[in-house]
Formats: C-alpha cells, structure tokens, sequence
C-alpha cells in the first residue's frame, strides 16, 4: 500500500495545518518552567492528522486503524536487542553528553530524577510521540526509504522535521546556533531511528517508545529550570548523536537495516 503513498502530498499538508498553529505560538506563551510553547502541544499532531487524513482518503477507514494499532502494538516489535535499543539509545546519549560536560568543567549537578513527575511526563511524551511518529515513520518513511534508499530516505525526513521545530525554538529564545546544531541533531536521530525502524520488523511502536524516551531522558537528566534548552548542553548531545549514527552509517555500509 505505501506505493499509493505521497510524502510530498504529506509534508504540504503538514505545511498547511501548521502554518496558522505558527502564526499565534507566541500569543499562546510557553508550559511552566518545562519552556515548551503551548503551541506544539498543537503542532505535535500535525503530523499524525496528515498521514491519517490521507491514508482514509486513498486507502480507507480499515487502513488507518491498522496504522494506529501499530503504534501501540509492542508485539510488532522484533527482536529483544532492538526493544533494548529503543529504551537505552535515549538515556545513553543524554547521560554520556551530562558526563562529557561535567568533564569539561560544566558546573552541573548529579540527576536526582523525580520519579513520579517523569512517570507523568513520560505518558505526555508517549501520546505526543504518538502525534508525530504516526505521521512521519506510519506514513512517510516507508515511501521515501523505497525511493531514496534507507540512508537517503532518513536524510529527507530530518529536514521537514528539523524546520518543523524552529518556530517553537526561535518562541524560547533559541539562537541561530541552536538551530544549526538542531540540523546535525534531527539528521543523527532520524539515522539511528531507521536503524532501529528496520531491523525491528518496522514497528511503528518502537520509534513511539524512542522518541519519548528521548525528550525525557533531556529532562531527567538537565532538570534544571530551562536549562535543556541552553545551547551547549543541546550541541554536546547533538555530536553524540550525530557520533553514533555515523558509527551506524559505517557498521552498516549505509543501509540502515534496509532489506536487500
């Protein structure tokens, strides 16, 4: 079925649902001391509404409920190694970035999580996650990895979802630097997501679980008051990321787990 699937269609959609969502994200002011602009409350579903939107109008109402079912489906996920992945990549790359700043003589204090607040937060993630990876990798992913190669199609994604980010970045002051190392960040994560994607069986569950791992692993483990979107802490993270995707790259001679 994905051959009757068009990301462009998809991505101009995305386009046109976000657009006014972007126009008021300032008027609408930021969520507490988490700094996160109410808007992408709004703005996380754009991408879960567009694929559904098109895959009822070009495949019907009984193929947009299997997509659905797949996001939630942990069964679909395939291999133990690759539930391991999903779960430990995310607080591997936040701890191993906290670390290499402590080294660096960054004056920041030992995590102390607050259990019951992540528990919270993690089930907000997981339903935003939701609005999101139903769009991008239920919908668009399969398309352009057919087309483009698992590498290329990983490279195409992280754009739209970079640029998709900015105007909630630039609402909390973020700079133009964030914004670039933003760049080398979604191409990392995209990498590692399609690694883990397909050699999970491509479950769609997998990358719901990745994705909210990896915004609550940035809170845990820089809980301090806005300070996960100070640049430096982002930017070490970003090159750990973008790290052991081209470790990825290279294991996997470029093919990401993409069948032969």
């Amino acid at each position: 079925m994905t051959a009757r699937r068009s990301a462009v269609a998809f991505f101009l959609l995305i386009l046109a649902l976000a657009g006014p969502l972007w126009l008021v994200s300032d008027r609408l002011g930021v969520i507490g001391s988490l700094r996160i602009p109410t808007s992408d409350l709004a703005l996380a579903f754009t991408p879960m509404i567009a694929g559904l939107a098109l895959v009822v109008w070009r495949e019907g109402w009984g193929r947009a409920a299997l997509l659905l079912r797949s996001a939630v489906d942990v069964t679909t996920i395939r291999g133990g190694r690759w539930i391991a992945a999903a779960c430990l990549l995310p607080p591997l790359i936040y701890l191993t970035s906290w670390g290499l700043m402590r080294l660096s003589g960054a004056d920041h204090p030992i995590p102390t999580p607050d259990l019951p607040r992540l528990a919270l937060l993690f089930a907000l993630f997981l339903v935003l996650a939701a609005g999101e990876e139903i769009g991008w990798m239920g919908y668009a992913f399969d398309p352009l990895q057919q087309r483009w190669g698992a590498l290329g199609a990983s490279i195409v994604l992280a754009i739209p979802w970079w640029l998709g980010h900015l105007p909630s970045m630039s609402a909390i002051g973020a700079s133009r630097s964030d914004m670039a190392w933003w760049l080398l960040g979604a191409f990392g994560l995209r990498i590692l997501m399609t690694w883990i994607y397909n050699n999970s069986a491509a479950s769609l569950c997998a990358m719901l679980i990745f994705h909210a791992l990896l915004n609550l692993s940035r809170i845990a483990t820089f809980p301090v008051v806005g300070a996960h979107y100070v640049g430096a802490y982002q930017a070490v993270a970003y090159v750990v990321v973008a790290a052991l995707a081209l470790a990825v790259v290279w294991i996997t001679r470029g093919r990401l787990g993409e069948a032969r």
